[in-house]
């Protein structure tokens, strides 16, 4: 029987490599890191790294938003 091919993908943070569904998929919108479930330029972040201290993750995500501290929140809210 074929095994099925699971893409994995890079945390920006830790630079670990994941399989797709076990990673939180976002983007930059205007300056705005916002949850992107459809198919734009984006990057993942793993759990392990969200729930870091928010100072740790300042650096790694300078370049893709002002909002990098609400990751969280953006989350649990849905906020797309």
């Amino acid at each position: 029987m074929r095994k099925f091919h699971k893409p994995i993908r890079m945390c920006v943070v830790c630079k670990g490599r994941f399989h797709q569904k076990e990673l939180y998929k976002f983007r930059s919108l205007n300056g705005e890191i916002v949850r992107n479930l459809g198919s734009a330029r984006s990057f993942y972040i793993c759990i392990n790294c969200i729930n870091k201290d928010p100072k740790d993750l300042k650096k790694p995500l300078a370049k893709f938003g002002k909002n990098s501290i609400n990751l969280k929140e953006i989350i649990v809210n849905g906020k797309d």
